[in-house]
């Protein structure tokens, strides 16, 4: 297999993993027709444009899942293919591809490649790979230092969401869906094309190959409803929550009061309101041995 590898050297796992991947990928079969290595966002996007314009057929990527939903605003509706090797830290795209968070697993499917099509996400004209955050979550995301995700890992987010927590305020949201709209109050929400959420189900039923988007909040806003509903999350128990609203649908729009933070797979993104979407197989990928218990 021809590919082109290009390596966000910032994220959380890459260390001195990134500069062996060639190796490791050229002991595999896989030819590498370009290969580099960036420290941020803007440098991605470019080099993963350029060789998509360029032909190149496969593009593998190593970083976190803001690196895959940069790659992804580049490569949805293409015919090119997404190649993942999760160097981040919470890889959650990685683990609905059925690749969990296994550097190993991932380059081992270069070797004879399934291609598959999943769904993606779209926010107002950004696609995204995997989850989009609103509110409390995404102000914990735009507030972890990647030095800190390097020492931490996953613990990194506990750490830098502790001052976002103390000072969490709830805020007025309506949402209006497919079927129905409604007003609440919450301090955060989860819209997701793919399956995980961190390392659980967002919705017993979300996967990347069902065309909806899994939606899900909760309407206690007291710390200790906060913490009971990141400790529910962490359980994957959040839909036996009392005060959790989950549902499927095709397209949402959030309006909220005042104004608050949208991240979309982990990289801020904007403030509401805005509309999301599910944008069916409009990404060709390679999947993992896992893919099919993991989407089904």
């Amino acid at each position: 297999m021809h590919a082109a590898l290009i390596v966000n050297a910032h994220s959380g796992r890459s260390g001195k993993t990134a500069s062996e991947l060639p190796d490791l990928l050229a002991a595999r079969g896989v030819v590498l027709d370009a290969f580099k290595m960036v420290d941020n966002e803007r440098d991605l996007r470019k080099h993963v444009k350029r060789a998509r314009k360029s032909g190149i057929g496969h593009i593998i990527v190593g970083g976190g899942d803001g690196s895959m939903a940069t790659a992804v605003d580049v490569l949805a509706k293409h015919e090119t293919v997404l190649g993942v090797l999760p160097l981040g830290t919470g890889n959650s795209f990685a683990r609905t591809l059925g690749l969990d968070d296994s550097l190993e697993k991932a380059l081992d499917a270069m070797v004879h490649p399934r291609i598959e099509c999943v769904d993606v996400g779209r926010v107002n004209r950004t696609y995204f790979a995997n989850f989009a955050t609103i509110g409390l979550s995404a102000e914990i995301a735009a507030d972890v230092p990647h030095r800190l995700k390097r020492v931490l890992g996953a613990a990194s987010y506990v750490a830098a969401g502790l001052v976002p927590f103390a000072k969490a305020r709830p805020f007025r949201a309506k949402i209006s869906w497919d079927h129905g709209n409604e007003t609440i109050e919450t301090v955060q929400m989860v819209i997701a094309s793919g399956r995980f959420f961190g390392h659980q189900p967002v919705a017993p039923d979300s996967t990347a190959v069902n065309h909806r988007l899994a939606f899900f909040t909760t309407t206690g806003v007291s710390h200790l409803e906060i913490m009971r509903m990141y400790l529910a999350m962490g359980l994957a128990l959040q839909d036996k929550l009392p005060d959790a609203i989950t549902f499927s649908t095709r397209e949402i729009v959030v309006k909220t009061k005042p104004k608050v933070p949208i991240s979309i797979d982990g990289n801020a993104f904007g403030e509401t309101p805005a509309r999301f979407r599910i944008v069916p197989r409009a990404l060709h990928v390679i999947v993992g041995p896992d893919f099919d218990a993991v989407n089904r």
